[in-house]
């Protein structure tokens, strides 16, 4: 039998534990399975799924599950496996697809989609900070949390005039726009405190999601007084 490809390897054990269960047998059924997870999931107190739900209030009453450990190397299970694996190309055993593998396609569809945006990209700078969509982790404190965002993004109160006057400010000393990238790994004024915080010159490792990485920073930021002007 074969599942839509939206079902998930848990689906495609409790279809394949359901259909056992429930094919009409004039001898008791034995129901033998290698997912540790189907069998946990019909001994739970509240089962979600909708083919361990089946199981339940279809199997015949002295149904018996036993759980067998991973086979490899014993050449009838490898055979079993095989057999398995070739079921993708056999009839469908149903086009339905339960409401949690739905979910997950659905959320791993857009962020492909989303990932695929992101990627074509034509701000450089984001790209550098972040070449994923994947979820960053975000710092307890809020206040330094606002700071890194602004930093990952490149909109800082020390970059740009939020009042009158040009929107993106000068350097001081360099005389090139201020930004997140000149201020942290390029300007000569905090020379020294790069070097003695050991910030590296790549902006995407002075602002990637690692927390010794977001400490050290924010040392550097203090030590500057810059924390402040972000």
């Amino acid at each position: 039998m074969s599942l839509p490809p939206q079902c998930s390897v848990f689906s495609a054990e409790a279809a394949a534990a359901f259909i056992a269960a429930t094919t009409p047998s004039d001898r008791p059924i034995l129901v033998l399975t290698d997912s540790a997870s189907v069998i946990s999931a019909l001994q739970s107190d509240t089962p979600t799924h909708p083919w361990i739900q089946g199981i339940l209030m279809n199997a015949p009453a002295d149904t018996v599950f036993t759980w067998i450990p991973g086979h490899c190397g014993v050449p009838c299970n490898e055979k079993a496996d095989r057999l398995a694996g070739s079921g993708h190309a056999r009839e469908r055993h149903t086009d339905s697809i339960p409401l949690m593998d739905l979910k997950r396609w659905i959320k791993s569809s857009c962020r492909q989609y989303w990932g695929n945006l992101w990627s074509q990209s034509r701000t450089a700078f984001l790209r550098k900070i972040k070449d994923t969509v994947e979820p960053w982790t975000d710092l307890p404190v809020l206040k330094d949390q606002r700071v890194i965002s602004r930093l990952r993004n490149g909109h800082t109160l020390l970059s740009h005039n939020m009042g009158g006057g040009p929107f993106r400010k000068e350097c001081e000393v360099c005389h090139i726009p201020a930004t997140v990238e000149h201020v942290l790994c390029v300007c000569p004024i905090y020379e020294g405190q790069r070097q003695l915080h050991n910030i590296a010159g790549n902006i995407g490792e002075v602002l990637r999601d690692d927390p010794d990485t977001i400490k050290t920073l924010f040392k550097f930021l203090h030590d500057c007084n810059l924390y402040e002007l972000i």
